[in-house]
């Protein structure tokens, strides 16, 4: 088998895998299986029968239906183990919420994904719940997820939004010349600014944080009503994820947001405060 048939297919499996969980405890049907990943039935069957084998999906024999495999929480437990992630930036997360009254969330990247790992609710009453914990996106689509993709290098970027593009048209009607527009506008302000793109009336800012080669591995952000999110008090909302990326950078040992985009939101505190 050739090399690109076998990343191929590992890619397929993958896929497989992601749509399986995404069901959750309503379980899938290979019908559906087969129709989201653009697989024959035939094909999917043997891709989902391997994936039982090693114990990542089960199939209920009364309703054929898949579920995730119990093989899933081991690897989770060691990824858990190994990042921790979720829980330690829990205290961030909650003293943002309580500055903001608003909605925090902390998501990760998955390949040309980002994925919801944390959230937490503050007290304003219009609550702005425009993901779960474990919900997924393409890079780009929400302030989190696009304060990662802005960040990447250039030809990373480019083949993210190319890949992504029919999945940004659908969910959020975005064209590709628009997405690269956001990414140069997130790089200029040093975060990433969501004005109404995945739901009316729903603002959110975000801010990435880098590992220690500088590459956007994860996001903090916020969602608020867009009354909410007028430039003084986005500049404000932005400075206290900023502080809270900048100490989480120190504790994950992270290189995180640098220096030059602090420096931006203070000057634009600033000014919209004069």
């Amino acid at each position: 088998m050739a090399a690109s048939t076998k990343i191929q297919s590992i890619e397929r499996a993958a896929l497989l895998l992601r749509l399986v969980a995404a069901r959750g405890p309503k379980g899938a049907r290979i019908t559906d299986l087969a129709r989201d990943a653009q697989l024959t039935k035939g094909t999917a069957h043997r891709m989902l029968a391997a994936l039982a084998a090693e114990g990542l999906i089960e199939q209920d024999a009364a309703t054929n239906l898949y579920f995730a495999g119990l093989g899933l929480v081991a690897l989770g437990a060691a990824a858990t183990a190994r990042f921790d992630l979720a829980r330690s930036v829990l205290p961030a997360m909650h003293r943002i919420a309580e500055k903001s009254d608003d909605t925090v969330y902390f998501s990760v990247r998955q390949g040309n994904e980002a994925v919801c790992l944390q959230r937490v609710e503050g007290q304003f009453p219009i609550k702005t719940l425009t993901l779960n914990v474990g919900d997924r996106r393409p890079l780009g689509l929400g302030a989190g997820s696009l304060a990662m993709l802005a960040f990447l290098p250039d030809e990373e970027v480019d083949r993210v939004i190319s890949d992504a593009a029919p999945e940004l048209a659908r969910r959020a009607h975005v064209t590709t010349g628009e997405m690269h527009a956001m990414v140069q506008e997130s790089r200029r302000l040093g975060y990433a600014f969501n004005d109404q793109r995945v739901i009316a009336g729903m603002c959110a800012v975000g801010v990435p944080i880098r590992d220690q080669h500088g590459t956007p591995v994860a996001a903090l952000s916020v969602a608020a009503v867009s009354a909410r999110m007028e430039p003084g008090r986005r500049a404000s909302v932005v400075s206290w994820i900023e502080r809270e990326v900048v100490a989480l950078g120190q504790e994950f040992g992270a290189v995180l947001v640098g220096q030059a985009a602090p420096r931006r939101a203070a000057n634009e505190l600033r000014r919209v405060a004069a």
